[in-house]
């Protein structure tokens, strides 16, 4: 029942943010994006530029050896000096991400020598806000004790901030209200692990107001 009530939060959330973005219904894009991360997509047109918000879940590709690498990580700066230790595990929540990006569209007119209508290729910077908890579960022991004590539910608290690069390719159907996308973007953090570089793409298909 939690798991619904955040999810209809963030939908609300969401809404609520496009709608002080467009400030009005015109050019304004709503939709859905698969990839990283995944979930919903706003996206507000001026002349030559856009400004695109995209929230959701994150971090689908990368974690492999992530969390085991993190405790060691975590274990080290706790200065515990347990005689031994094992890493056991971890229970982690759905790592969610917040992207503002400020986006120059630029027209592709021709592919080859046949022309096209509603193609475009952008680029742009902006920043990211990541947020995740999880616990770790390990053993010990204590010095002059062969016994192994279990200590489970170390609780963590992992926040990113950082700058996006992006780079994306759009098109818009001519008879219908709906867009296409794809982009690629490059996360710079700078809290809490400052010059970690992490890639991300993802695409996605928006109606437009």
């Amino acid at each position: 029942m939690k798991t619904i009530k955040q999810k209809i939060t963030t939908v609300l959330l969401v809404l609520s943010l496009g709608a002080a973005i467009a400030q009005t219904e015109t050019n304004l894009g709503i939709g859905i994006r698969a990839g990283d991360p995944s979930g919903i997509t706003i996206k507000k047109y001026f002349s030559k530029n856009a400004l695109e918000l995209n929230i959701g879940r994150t971090q689908l590709w990368n974690r492999n050896g992530w969390y085991d690498n993190r405790f060691d990580y975590w274990y080290k700066n706790k200065n515990y000096g347990y005689e031994d230790f094992q890493y056991l595990g971890y229970r982690g929540s759905v790592p969610l991400s917040v992207q503002l990006h400020y986006l120059f569209q630029n027209k592709i007119s021709k592919l080859g020598t046949r022309e096209v209508n509603g193609l475009d290729w952008y680029f742009g910077i902006g920043g990211q806000f990541r947020y995740q908890t999880y616990t770790f579960d390990y053993r010990y022991k204590l010095q002059g004790n062969n016994e192994w004590f279990y200590a489970t539910g170390e609780r963590v608290t992992d926040i990113d901030l950082g700058v996006d690069g992006v780079l994306g390719l759009e098109y818009k159907f001519q008879n219908v209200p709906l867009s296409v996308f794809t982009d690629v973007t490059l996360f710079m953090e700078v809290v809490d692990s400052p010059f970690i570089f992490w890639y991300q793409a993802g695409l996605g298909i928006r109606y437009n107001f």
